[in-house]
C-alpha cells in the first residue's frame, strides 16, 4: 500500500526506473478490469484527444447506477479470469525470468487454488480454464531450470486430484520432464 508521502516518493522513483514498453504493457493489462480501474485507465488512454476523453467520462457517469444481483454475480465471475491473468503475468513478467524456482512455487499455489477460482467464476468458466492452460504453459517454462524429480513430485498429486479438469496440462509438463531424470 502507499499511504505516506515517503510510500508515494518510492514507487515513484521505482517506476520511473521502468521502460516506457513494460509500463504501456501494464497499463493495457489494467485497461482490461471490467471495474472502476478499468474504466479510469481506458479514459487515460484515450486522454490525448478531448471528443473521446468527454464520451468516455461521459459513459462511465451513465453507468454510475447500482448494478443487479445479476450482474454483480456476472461480473464477479468474469474478474476471476481477469485476476487469474493479472497473477499469470506478475509471475511470467516478474518472477520466472529471475527465479523460476519461485515462479514454479507460485504457478503450483495457483493450480492448488483451482475450485476456488472454479467455483467462483460463474459462467465465465472458459476464461479461468484458459489462464489455466496458460498457467501450465509458463509452468513448462519454470520447470526447464528445475530438476525433473523436483517437479515430477510436485505435480503429480496436483494431476491425481483434478476435480476441476485444469490441471490436465500438467501431464505434458510432467512428460517433458520425466525424460529428463
Amino acid at each position: 500500500m502507499i499511504e505516506t508521502k515517503a510510500d508515494f516518493v518510492r514507487a515513484l522513483e521505482r517506476l520511473r526506473r521502468r521502460d516506457a514498453e513494460s509500463l504501456a504493457a501494464f497499463i493495457l493489462s489494467l485497461a482490461q478490469d471490467s471495474g472502476p480501474v478499468g474504466e479510469q485507465v481506458r479514459t487515460f488512454i484515450v486522454g490525448d484527444d478531448l471528443g473521446e476523453a468527454v464520451a468516455s467520462i461521459r459513459a462511465r457517469i451513465g453507468g454510475l447506477r447500482t448494478p443487479t444481483e445479476y450482474v454483480h454475480r456476472h461480473a464477479r465471475g468474469k474478474e476471476i479470469g481477469v485476476s487469474l491473468g493479472f497473477i499469470l503475468d506478475a509471475i511470467k513478467i516478474l518472477v520466472l525470468p529471475l527465479n523460476p524456482k519461485a515462479a514454479f512455487t507460485l504457478l503450483v499455489a495457483v493450480f492448488e487454488a483451482d475450485a476456488v477460482a472454479m467455483e467462483n467464476c460463474g459462467d465465465h468458466d472458459f476464461e479461468v480454464a484458459s489462464a489455466y492452460e496458460r498457467a501450465a504453459e509458463l509452468m513448462g517454462r519454470a520447470t526447464k531450470a528445475l530438476p525433473g524429480r523436483e517437479v515430477v513430485a510436485a505435480l503429480e498429486p496436483l494431476l491425481e486430484d483434478d476435480g476441476y479438469g485444469v490441471r490436465g496440462q500438467l501431464a505434458e509438463v510432467i512428460e517433458s520432464r520425466s525424460r529428463g531424470l
